[in-house]
């Protein structure tokens, strides 16, 4: 994964990164489908692709004794985090989806909330999660206002994210199948996209060779 292909998209996130908030209307919304996916009680939760940490408090409520970790490409957005919400005790650092310093199977559940479009490379992404995820572990990919509402705003703010497009759930389905994941639940509709896979416990990771030296991520 080539760290020079986001530049672009760094920029434009650090730009906005002070006024990455949620409505009021968005953040019930998003209780509301937290609670109903049954997050872990306890445990490791990857926050992946955090932005300005909308969800540190909304999954702090919902599992107080899990352990929630996130990282962002844009280092403005975890600045923005840090000052939103001080009293958050999230370990972050910046980084890439494709690309995670977590050692193998270290990870109970990966959530990837209003983030998958703007991946340089999905499938590459499914990899390193199910690499991370312990056996069982789940992966939630959701976005809750439907496809065809995300793939309209994205055109509409322009480049870079103008063709950062969420593609129907069976493309996703079907790499998810290709790396054993189980598939439980998946809604694609006009008010909610939502996948729920869950890493087989029986079959062991695929294999991608990219390297021991995971570039491009740095603590904060």
């Amino acid at each position: 994964m080539r760290v020079a292909s986001y530049k672009d998209k760094v920029r434009f996130f650090d730009e906005q990164a002070a006024g990455w908030d949620w409505p009021d209307v968005d953040r019930i919304k998003t209780l509301k489908i937290l609670k109903s996916v049954g997050l872990p009680v306890s445990g490791i939760i990857l926050d992946a692709g955090c932005g300005a940490g909308n969800l540190f408090p909304v999954l702090k409520k919902i599992t107080p004794s899990a352990t929630i970790i996130a990282c962002d490409l844009s280092r403005q957005m975890l600045n923005a985090s840090r000052y939103r919400f001080p009293d958050q005790d999230v370990p972050f650092w910046v980084g890439y989806c494709e690309q995670l310093p977590l050692p193998n199977a270290s990870v109970d559940m990966v959530l990837n909330y209003c983030i998958y479009p703007h991946i340089k490379d999905g499938h590459i992404a499914l990899i390193e999660y199910h690499r991370i995820l312990k056996s069982g572990g789940r992966l939630l990919i959701i976005h809750p206002h439907g496809r065809e509402a995300i793939n309209f705003k994205h055109r509409q703010m322009g480049f870079p994210v103008d063709n950062d497009l969420l593609p129907p759930s069976r493309q996703i389905v079907a790499h998810l199948d290709s790396l054993s994941f189980l598939i439980r639940r998946v809604i694609d509709q006009d008010d909610l996209y939502l996948i729920e896979a869950q890493k087989s416990q029986y079959t062991p990771p695929p294999l991608l060779n990219i390297g021991t030296n995971r570039t491009g991520m740095t603590d904060l």
